[in-house]
């Protein structure tokens, strides 16, 4: 299991220097201090308590013991046939010798008697020893079964909670990787839309610098909370960043995305955050991408963040659409 590392700062100061640059923009100090800091929140991956990482771990290594006594079942099981198998068929080949032998009437019917007696019970004792092995494999075998579909429902359960967002429980940055490039393989398959929308809070500093961070940290889940209530049960909706979400948005194109949008606008407004009685008036500033049949999720997400900056710098509480 490996978690990405965060931008390194060389490489964050060098996709800022060139946002500036693609947008013409003066490098000036808060130019370059807004760009930096906005860069840092969607590069760097969400955290995880040391905790869950732990369960996770520990949940490997049950996978890798479950491996190892499922190898060593089978390795037995292999052993014993294999040695078996040698002495029924040596058993096998003297009770030919014998028949033939009896049939030539080159030994006594009594000899003959003791020789197949002798014989017989070799080839029982192998196959005794054969439906042992098995029937103690099968018992084993049986116990790895259950012990691997225990391992799989805490696999499953571990994937959810690193791909979690802790605060909104959202998907993260790394959820987002995860069913990021199926969404997009398969709507590429299939021939149908798949869109991208970004939205991000406007002024959500002046929030946090009136109420302090847990009440920011409240209006975020508050946020996320109403999102769910105009999505799909398949609509992906992730934590972008600080105050970012994104939205994939299957089988709709740029139109319907930006009626999801005007129905979360419309919800927002209606469902203010409450603090201590006092209303807290939350927008948003959205960029939207659809899909194109020649480019990859980076690329859209790339086109959705690039319109979302469009929104952002013209008047905020908008959306703008990226070109087709």
């Amino acid at each position: 299991m490996s978690i990405t590392p965060p931008e390194s700062p060389v490489e964050v100061a060098r996709i800022a220097l060139k946002r500036l640059s693609e947008r013409g923009l003066p490098p000036t100090p808060d130019n370059y201090a807004q760009f930096y800091n906005a860069i840092v929140t969607i590069k760097s991956p969400q955290t995880k308590a040391p905790e869950e990482l732990q369960q996770a771990w520990q949940v490997l290594c049950q996978v890798d013991e479950a491996v190892g006594e499922a190898s060593e079942a089978m390795q037995q099981l292999i052993e014993t046939l294999d040695s078996e198998r040698g002495a029924m068929l040596a058993s096998l080949g003297q009770l030919k010798h014998a028949r033939d032998a009896h049939a030539a009437r080159r030994v006594s019917v009594e000899e003959t008697h003791s020789t197949l007696a002798d014989l017989l019970d070799r080839v029982i004792t192998s196959t005794n020893s054969i439906h042992s092995t098995v029937s103690t494999s099968h018992s084993d075998l049986q116990s790895i079964r259950d012990s691997v579909r225990h391992i799989e429902q805490d696999l499953a359960f571990n994937r959810r909670m690193l791909e979690q967002d802790a605060l909104t429980g959202t998907f993260n940055r790394q959820g987002l990787d995860h069913h990021l490039a199926r969404e997009v393989k398969q709507a590429l398959r299939s021939g149908n839309q798949l869109t991208a929308v970004i939205f991000d809070l406007d002024d959500f500093k002046q929030i946090n610098d009136a109420h302090g961070h847990l009440v920011g940290d409240q209006v975020l889940v508050h946020m996320a909370n109403l999102t769910r209530v105009v999505l799909r049960e398949n609509d992906l909706l992730v934590r972008y960043g600080g105050e970012e979400f994104l939205i994939l948005l299957s089988d709709t194109d740029v139109n319907g995305a930006s009626y999801v949008i005007d129905r979360l606008r419309t919800v927002a407004g209606r469902t203010p955050f409450l603090h201590k009685g006092q209303r807290i008036e939350v927008s948003f500033s959205t960029g939207i991408a659809q899909l194109r049949p020649d480019e990859n999720g980076r690329a859209l997400l790339l086109r959705a963040d690039e319109a979302l900056y469009r929104a952002k710098h013209s008047g905020k509480s908008r959306t703008e659409i990226a070109p087709a």
